[in-house]
């Protein structure tokens, strides 16, 4: 099986040569490691074309000619990959040495699982380990495993990379684009073996609760899920929710007509539950923007629908009856 690794780089000098190592220090090396970068104006590309040069493996480095940004970077990265399965790299992270071979015989021994995702040990910004795991904070916090997208600890199928890519324009997340259509498929393993340093530092991208590098309980999950009900950014957040849920159906759509007989069940089933979803989130919005009296009988209407089964149950009612 060949695999391949899609590295995206903006300005990752100060800690990118430690991941770059740990690539080489695998005892089941990579065939390829593609690497986009978004216009850094450091000293990343200098770096990547010395490390190239006597890597044992094959390095290509591309530059975009504009910015594109996290997700977008990321798919071009992907989009130039030619592996069988492709290990998502980001350019602060540092891979334990069995990395690669453990995690393709997950895929080896699990051939239904598209995308196969291991455990990280959250660190600081030194890689001082903290001693906890991702995996663990998202069980203390009371959180399910959807909760995991993390996208540098996946490695992807050829198989589902065909069916779901590229991301489109607009996509804020290109983990969460993967792992929605691996959980829609029903075709997403986790296997809880720590196999990588997550390094958490103020220039990370995601700021996700179940990061923080202090341990999370569910009274912290509660509080901070009430804080995003509630909070003045919420409609926004609401909106761009659903805005992110209409992209990811119309490609589900796609994928419904191109994709191998054996998937487009699975897909039509995904399909339906999203525009569920979605028009469930949008009679909220409406409920939420009545009068006191309206609003409470809308909120009750849904509720007896039904309407909140996937949501945060009391905190989305609440949320609702209060405006």
């Amino acid at each position: 099986m060949k695999i391949s690794i899609a590295m995206a780089t903006y300005n990752g000098a100060q800690y990118i040569q430690e991941q770059l190592q740990s690539f080489v220090d695998q005892t089941r090396q990579p065939d390829e490691v593609i690497i986009t970068d978004d216009c850094s104006t450091d000293e990343t590309e200098t770096i990547v074309r010395e490390f190239a040069k006597t890597s044992p493996f094959t390095v290509e480095f591309h530059r975009n000619e504009q910015n594109l940004g996290y997700c977008g970077n990321f798919n071009t990265a992907l989009m130039k990959t030619t592996g069988d399965l492709v290990f998502l790299s980001d350019q602060d992270d540092v891979w334990f040495p069995e990395k690669i071979e453990h995690m393709l015989g997950v895929a080896e021994r699990n051939p239904e699982a598209l995308l196969v995702m291991n455990d990280a040990a959250l660190t600081d910004g030194a890689l001082n380990e903290v001693g906890l795991t991702k995996v663990g904070q998202i069980r203390t916090a009371g959180f399910s495993m959807d909760s995991f997208v993390m996208g540098c600890c996946c490695g992807i199928r050829r198989e589902l990379l065909e069916l779901c890519m590229p991301i489109p324009t607009g996509f804020k997340g290109h983990d969460s684009w993967l792992v929605w259509f691996a959980d829609g498929l029903n075709a997403r393993m986790v296997d809880s073996t720590v196999l990588q340093y997550y390094r958490r530092h103020e220039a990370n991208e995601s700021q996700f609760i179940a990061n923080r590098t202090t341990k999370v309980t569910k009274a912290h999950a509660f509080f901070h899920s009430l804080h995003k009900q509630f909070c003045k950014e919420a409609a926004n957040l609401v909106r761009t929710q659903v805005d992110q849920l209409k992209i990811f159906v119309s490609a589900v759509e796609t994928a419904e007509k191109n994709a191998p007989e054996k998937y487009r069940n699975r897909l039509t089933e995904l399909k339906i539950r999203t525009k569920q979803k979605i028009l469930t989130i949008e009679n909220r919005m409406r409920a939420r923007g009545k009068w006191l009296f309206p609003r409470v009988i809308a909120v009750g209407s849904l509720l007896a629908k039904g309407g909140y089964r996937n949501t945060s149950g009391f905190k989305a009612v609440l949320r609702d009856i209060v405006g």
